[in-house]
């Protein structure tokens, strides 16, 4: 069989699958939505009210960038534990990807992750690749309101912790470590509208926190341009400094009653 011929059968095999996941959503209600926590390694479709109606063990396959037309595998983002990113694929197209070739990339990285389905979490910029394994619809009397079992304030302690790691990494390339701190700048932006929604305190710092991870994500990025920043002790002491008085007004936060 050659490796057309396989990806032909890969291509049958997971938009049946894409089938399947489609009618099982069709047994949601219209209105329903989805929660994922990447800290937890769960995801959930949920009601308005935030009532889990099903949910499965999930992975970070991986993200397409629609305006720079380049793919990134889960398990090259710094910010999500290796057990909750996707097996590794190597020889996958990065740069200069079709959306038509997309879906493509994704049942690769999907068959070697061995998950069950893929959920498209898409937006205008970005689409995110999610891989279900094991997903159910949940008995009435299963059916509670939806809350990942890490804390928002727990959250924010092991990501930044994982951001310093990985600002760190004199190897590691400057995108990389510029995707890292924009991907956790949208998990902290996804978490306040979603999972602790209903903690406004956990709302006003985790939209903080945000914005503090995208503006160094902004600036991580001009150290391609100006090589000379790149790892410069300095320049990386300043962002642990701030990352550090982020996680202190954050825990000082936390302490408060909400």
């Amino acid at each position: 069989m050659t490796s057309k011929d396989n990806a032909a059968a890969r291509r049958v095999k997971w938009k049946q699958r894409d089938c399947q996941l489609q009618a099982f959503m069709g047994n949601l209600p219209k209105n329903s939505d989805y929660r994922v926590s990447f800290e937890d390694g769960m995801f959930a479709f949920v009601d308005s009210k935030s009532t889990m109606l099903a949910k499965a063990d999930v992975k970070l396959l991986m993200s397409y960038n629609l305006i720079k037309r380049t793919v990134v595998g889960g398990w090259e983002n710094p910010s999500v534990k290796d057990n909750v990113a996707a097996c590794e694929v190597k020889d996958i197209q990065r740069t200069d990807v079709e959306q038509k070739d997309v879906d493509d990339i994704a049942y690769k990285i999907a068959e070697a992750s061995h998950v069950d389905h893929i959920y498209r979490a898409k937006n205008k910029t970005n689409w995110v690749f999610l891989g279900l394994r094991s997903l159910k619809l949940l008995d009435a009397k299963d059916r509670v309101q939806y809350n990942a079992t890490t804390g928002w304030l727990e959250l924010v302690v092991a990501i930044l912790a994982r951001l310093r790691k990985v600002i760190m990494m004199k190897q590691a390339p400057v995108m990389a470590i510029a995707k890292a701190y924009h991907d956790a700048g949208l998990l902290f932006a996804q978490q306040s509208k979603g999972t602790f929604s209903s903690n406004a305190n956990a709302v006003k710092m985790l939209k903080l926190g945000s914005e503090l991870l995208s503006k160094i994500a902004n600036e991580l990025k001009t150290w391609m341009i100006e090589r000379s920043r790149a790892h410069n002790q300095e320049h990386v002491r300043s962002i642990l400094q701030r990352l550090l008085q982020y996680e202190q007004a954050t825990i000082m936060s936390g302490r408060k009653k909400t």
